[in-house]
């Protein structure tokens, strides 16, 4: 069971890190095509929020997508018997708060672990994004 966690969790945690890179790219795009084509039409203050909060909400849609992707895999190994409860302990466990309440059966503990790991990547990468998004906003002002 121990090669099935290790191979099970470096599939997931590869597909959803790489899932959040493409994400982050097409949000770029999307950020470039919003910022030349309202920079104009737009007072900066009113642009540059708009392009906040376009950011802000395309990395929380990228880390909700990966929090079903992990709930999903849970519900196929059988760990939760409803969506809502795999999805919760998917959003404990890739947020890194891991409450404890619910935890997953012996026999699959460890594959919890790779979703934190990349949780703590994704949760990384996104914020690195949003810091150089805002820099790039602010060089304007």
């Amino acid at each position: 069971m121990l090669v099935n966690q290790l191979f099970i969790g470096t599939v997931i945690i590869v597909a959803t890190v790489m899932l959040h890179g493409f994400a982050l790219l097409a949000l770029a795009k999307v950020l470039r095509l919003i910022d030349t084509k309202n920079s104009r039409r737009f007072h900066p203050w009113l642009n540059n929020m708009k392009l906040l909060i376009v950011t802000m909400l395309g990395i929380i849609f990228s880390h909700s997508i990966q929090i079903w992707i992990w709930a999903f895999v849970y519900l196929h190994l059988g760990e939760f018997s409803d969506l809502v409860s795999a999805l919760y302990f998917s959003s404990a466990t890739l947020t890194t708060l891991g409450y404890g309440d619910i935890t997953l059966s012996e026999s699959w503990q460890l594959l919890s672990t790779f979703e934190a790991m990349g949780g703590l990547i994704v949760f990384g990468a996104g914020t690195a994004f949003l810091i150089g998004a805002m820099r790039h906003l602010f060089e304007y002002d």
